[in-house]
């Protein structure tokens, strides 16, 4: 009987630990890996987002230029259809 109650006194401890190390622990770990990844994507973005700030009036930047495919030209031509009325 003695074991039988240490064993449900051993259980209800570790849920309780279990319990505090979630909710604090936990919460501080994933917010650093977060802010940690989110650095980590920064920086290999280039850091746009943090150094476009304001522009000056009449200044031009391009961020995206697309490459001239050989895909679009090759699609053909288009070719108008008439509906047959039955």
């Amino acid at each position: 009987m003695i074991a039988f109650l240490r064993i449900i006194l051993i259980l209800v401890l570790v849920y309780y630990l279990v319990r505090i190390i979630t909710r604090y622990l936990v919460p501080s770990l994933l917010g650093n890996y977060v802010n940690r990844k989110m650095n980590d994507f920064s920086d290999r973005s280039g850091g746009q987002q943090k150094t476009t700030g304001r522009k000056k009036e009449g200044e031009i930047t391009v961020d995206y230029a697309p490459q001239d495919d050989k895909k679009q030209k090759d699609r053909g031509e288009y070719v108008d259809y008439e509906e047959i009325k039955d």
